[in-house]
């Protein structure tokens, strides 16, 4: 609308929450397409990943997240094949998690460490880190970047790859060893803006993407017009969260919950090194105001209560947040904040609303 697209500086840039959430999507894990955006609801598109593939595509469209966890309470979903996500811990409503994998006839986690969605898995499958691995990572300005292997995995781990490809052996489909230079030529066969990536075109600053066939790169999009012409403009009305709508007289805060810099998503990591020692728990921010109201000074052990379930966390008084409403983070699975997390979801993303979740406070005796 302001016309900051097409030259230098400018663009929509989305804010990734980790390093290779573009190159997932661009890979096609979104369910409703294959990789490379292409709708597997398109005739054109399943023939062309037919003729990569040699195989047919299916055309129904896959299940998201939360649905997943529908299906597994209801008998649809037999099995699930989780890799380095942590779902106990990260998704909302945890107790309504653990009951879905629990339907499940088998779970399989492949992990680095022993996780709490591991710890109930039937089979667990030692990964190796991104040190012991070479492949690309691609980032929010759409940059190909080589992940070059630095030290060997660790005795009985394998690289992501090379599990997936013994996988595969062992249900009878025949694979050579995970290559990462093999899979991006693939990979440029079947994504059209991937076509001139290789291996050894990446160099140390790797490439944006569109890569023409012969390996040049135009770094700036949509200089004269979009993909689908002029553009298109659409208007939604706001809706109000069903977490919030009607009356909620009895849990009177929104509690929002994020990162801070020392730990990495559900400190599965981090918490194996010394950032620990910088913060070594999850405090719960309450603006002064608030936590007069309800005699709350520092350092407290504070309840706190959702429609799901309660937790209790060390207060910290801070004018960081808005009165009304409270912050905390979700780094230590002790604290179990996802047990207070609704399961209230964006109706397009199926994303989970971890950012507004009615609460009630009490300082804890």
């Amino acid at each position: 609308m302001t016309g900051q697209v097409g030259r230098p500086g400018t663009g929509v840039n989305p804010l990734r929450g980790q390093n290779n959430v573009q190159g997932a999507a661009d890979m096609g894990v979104q369910p409703h397409q294959g990789a490379g955006y292409l709708d597997v609801r398109d005739p054109a598109a399943r023939a062309h990943y037919a003729r990569v593939y040699g195989v047919e595509v299916p055309g129904e469209v896959g299940l998201r997240i939360p649905e997943m966890f529908a299906a597994a309470r209801e008998g649809k979903l037999k099995a699930l094949w989780v890799m380095g996500e942590d779902l106990l811990q990260t998704d909302p409503n945890s107790c309504e998690v653990r009951y879905s994998l629990s339907r499940l006839d088998f779970l399989v986690v492949q992990e680095l460490f022993m996780t709490e969605t591991a710890a109930i898995a039937d089979v667990v499958l030692p990964a190796s880190s991104h040190f012991e691995k070479s492949g690309t990572f691609t980032n929010g300005e759409r940059r190909i970047q080589r992940v070059n292997r630095v030290i060997d995995p660790l005795e009985g781990t394998r690289p992501d790859g090379q599990i997936v490809v013994e996988v595969m052996r062992r249900m009878g489909y025949p694979q050579p060893d995970y290559d990462p230079a093999a899979v991006l030529e693939e990979i440029a066969a079947a994504v059209p803006f991937f076509a001139g990536v290789r291996w050894d075109r990446l160099g140390d600053d790797g490439l944006q993407w569109p890569v023409l066939p012969d390996g040049t790169a135009p770094q700036i999009l949509h200089r004269t017009e979009f993909k689908r012409g002029r553009g298109r403009f659409l208007h939604f009305p706001f809706v109000e969260t069903p977490e919030l709508a009607g009356e909620h007289s009895d849990y009177p805060y929104i509690l929002t919950t994020g990162r801070v810099l020392a730990h990495y998503n559900c400190g599965t990591m981090t918490r194996r090194t010394p950032n620990r020692e910088l913060v070594d728990r999850d405090v719960l921010l309450i603006h002064p105001q608030d936590a007069a109201a309800h005699g709350i000074a520092d350092d407290d052990d504070v309840e706190v209560r959702s429609r799901r379930g309660a937790t209790h966390l060390c207060a910290r008084l801070s004018d960081q947040v808005r009165p009304g409403v409270l912050f905390t983070t979700f780094h230590f699975p002790e604290v179990a904040i996802n047990h207070l997390t609704s399961g209230v979801f964006d109706q397009d993303s199926m994303t989970p609303e971890y950012k507004v979740v009615a609460v009630a406070i009490a300082r804890a005796d």
